[in-house]
């Protein structure tokens, strides 16, 4: 009871930040200071969605005052035999001894339990998991979170972005293209100086576009009460995008034909390596595999 009176909630932008305000609540240093964090916080996108990071602390010292039990308890245990053993020198000297037998003999029976507790046959099952890799496996999981969309999501997500691009001082509309779950919203310039404007919101390889659509379906999924997820592209920078990744996928996988040698792509997003494992699928004598960790993830064409 002590201990969780001492412990209190801090909070700042990023979990080092609540830290010191907590060191200084308490007026200790950090290791003096006894912490556990709630949640690490985010900065969100675009300087929204940002959450603050939670911990709760309290001073060592006020939680030491609540251990006593458990450093007592081992204490008199290893103190009574080793404060018994020099006040009688001859009778108890030989006491010991048949202790000291004793001792040996647990250890072996302890160590006997432990190979009956490893069950390792059963692990052998994980190498099935390996394909799951593969770019093949990933997209029916991409197709399924698009089919959710619905006609209130993409009504939805067009007036969020339209909001978002009027703040922005964009002279641009939205434009619908698509049927149901392959709905776009697509931000198009209303002059041509407008639409190459529009270029600045994209990024270097759609990075700022990115941004964009998950600030959009962050902002929808909190209106509607529902994960929801509608795709937005700009001046359809996505459409061209595509064509030109599928034809980069098409020459790799000449090259890798022709040489029997892996040809590594360049760092894509999860949309772009879908489309280059798309464009390879089934294409004789090659295969694909991603690679990396993001956001420096990318395709490898090898020979099959």
């Amino acid at each position: 009871m002590a201990s969780e009176s001492a412990y209190q909630e801090f909070t700042g932008k990023s979990v080092e930040e609540a830290l010191k305000i907590a060191c200084e609540s308490f007026k200790v240093g950090l290791a003096d200071l006894d912490f556990e964090i709630i949640a690490p916080g985010s900065k969100g996108v675009l300087g929204m969605g940002a959450e603050p990071a939670r911990i709760v602390a309290a001073p060592a010292s006020a939680i030491a005052g609540s251990t006593p039990k458990r450093a007592t308890e081992p204490a008199p245990r290893a103190a009574a035999p080793r404060e018994a053993a020099p006040r009688d020198a001859a009778p108890r000297d030989s006491e010991p001894r048949p202790a000291r037998s004793a001792r040996p003999e647990r250890a072996p029976a302890a160590r006997a339990e432990r190979p009956a507790r490893a069950p390792r046959p059963e692990r052998a099952d994980r190498p099935a998991r390996a394909p799951r890799e593969a770019g093949e496996t990933r997209e029916p999981r991409e197709r399924r979170e698009r089919s959710e969309t619905t006609p209130e999501m993409i009504a939805g997500g067009k007036e969020i972005l339209e909001t978002l691009i009027k703040h922005l001082d964009f002279e641009a509309e939205i434009r619908l293209s698509g049927e149901g779950s392959e709905t776009v919203l697509n931000v198009a310039g209303t002059s041509p100086e407008a639409a190459e404007e529009l270029g600045s919101l994209i990024g270097r390889r759609g990075e700022r576009l990115q941004a964009i659509q998950h600030l959009v379906n962050l902002m929808l999924s909190r209106k509607l009460g529902e994960w929801a997820r509608v795709t937005v592209d700009i001046e359809e920078y996505r459409g061209r995008r595509e064509a030109q990744l599928r034809a980069l996928a098409r020459k790799a996988g000449e090259r890798v034909r022709e040489t029997g040698r892996a040809v590594q792509l360049e760092p894509m997003t999860a949309l772009e390596r879908r489309w280059v494992h798309m464009e390879l699928q089934g294409a004789p004598g090659i295969a694909t595999e991603s690679a990396g960790e993001e956001p420096e993830r990318r395709v490898v064409v090898i020979p099959a």
